[in-house]
């Protein structure tokens, strides 16, 4: 089935759409999940699957997106790697002894901390920007590491037009920043 039908499946039957995204990408999500969550049971990792699942097929807005494997990637790691601190801050005792206090960041960390998330979210609102399928294209090359044949089957787009709008589009955010003054 393809990601254009579990979308129409979604919106006309949610019920359905469910299975057929849970049939479709189940082993896919286990297989994600379960890279991050190896060192804890079988069970941690399913049941982190079905939610990762469960949570697409609720949040997925089906009538703006018809691509689901790169959110469900994204989901899947997110939720994972969200279970896996849970899961090991579950079995830990902390306490604060001059070993922990010594890892607590400083002030200067933090601060570098904060604008490079500020940068990351502008960069995001700036690639936004571009519009589709050319903000699709950079996340897929940058944040999935996909190559433009992997894009260009997940977007049904040619490989030579991936490479280009990626060229076109890469130009405008370099312009987009420098007149930002911001410089990657």
């Amino acid at each position: 089935m393809t990601d254009s039908e579990i979308c129409r499946l979604l919106q006309e039957s949610p019920d359905k759409g469910y299975r057929a995204l849970f049939e479709e990408y189940h082993g896919y999500v286990y297989t994600i999940v379960f890279s991050v969550l190896k060192n804890f049971s079988s069970r941690d990792v399913e049941e982190c699957t079905t939610d990762v699942l469960s949570d697409v097929a609720l949040s997925f807005d089906a009538a703006h997106n018809s691509v689901i494997k790169p959110y469900i990637a994204a989901a899947a790691r997110n939720r994972a790697i969200d279970r896996y601190h849970r899961l090991s801050n579950d079995n830990k005792v902390i306490s604060f002894d001059d070993e922990v206090t010594k890892q607590i960041s400083s002030d200067e960390d933090t601060e570098a901390n904060v604008e490079n998330a500020e940068t990351a979210k502008l960069l995001l609102e700036k690639i936004k920007m571009l519009g589709k399928p050319n903000s699709d294209i950079i996340i897929q090359k940058y944040y999935f590491g996909r190559n433009s044949f992997e894009i260009a089957k997940i977007l049904k787009m040619n490989p030579v037009t991936v490479r280009s709008s990626l060229r076109r589009s890469m130009k405008k955010l370099k312009k987009f920043l420098s007149d930002m003054d911001i410089t990657l």
